[in-house]
């Protein structure tokens, strides 16, 4: 099993590699990709990292500004490929701009999902041809300072069929972050939805 933290000066490496030697992509399982301008810039490196096949555990952020536009940029193709894997179960976003909710809505297995800092929602612009059988049933959700616009958007997101996309019932473990009032009236919004909750940590920054 491989485990890959991926910045700009080695996203090229692994390309090539993934190019070169395509069955190393069965191993790799975590995977922590930290997107930079330059990965935005070369087409080349995005068929060699959709080889990976197996993830189960997916990392994306973005500590340059400008932040990342989750909802329209050149390497999307390849986030979603991540993202819609079906063996993933843990997915963090990290610092980028209009996470789009809908994007979650072929997660049939991920069971952690982590908003982390500064990260917005977007609308729904698209939804898959299938629809998974039922919604999102997560074990753990994460929601860090500077969310409440995309968990609000995770909160109301509905699936073509009218479903939720997240079944916020099925969570045992919350852990929320919050820094000012609007946080806080979106946390109430959230916790509304939770019905099995064993675990909750509330921080105020």
């Amino acid at each position: 099993m491989l485990n890959g933290y991926v910045m700009s000066s080695t996203t090229h490496s692994l390309a090539r590699l993934l190019y070169e030697r395509p069955e190393i992509a069965d191993y790799i399982r975590k995977l922590h990709y930290n997107v930079q301008v330059a990965d935005l810039t070369s087409p080349s490196i995005h068929e060699p990292l959709k080889r990976i096949s197996r993830l189960e555990s997916l990392t994306i952020s973005n500590y340059k500004y400008p932040q990342l536009d989750w909802s329209n940029n050149p390497i999307r193709s390849a986030l979603l490929h991540f993202l819609h894997l079906p063996t993933l179960t843990h997915f963090e976003v990290t610092n980028v701009n209009n996470f789009v909710a809908s994007d979650l809505i072929p997660c049939a297995n991920l069971k952690y999902l982590n908003i982390g800092t500064h990260t917005t929602g977007a609308t729904e612009t698209a939804f898959p041809a299938a629809l998974p059988t039922q919604s999102i049933q997560l074990n753990e959700f994460v929601a860090a300072i500077g969310t409440a616009d995309a968990v609000m958007k995770l909160c109301t997101a509905r699936r073509p069929d009218g479903q939720p996309v997240i079944d916020f019932g099925s969570l045992s473990k919350i852990t929320v972050v919050l820094r000012n009032p609007n946080e806080g009236k979106t946390s109430q919004e959230l916790f509304r939805r939770c019905r099995r909750l064993t675990d909750v940590q509330i921080s105020c920054k």
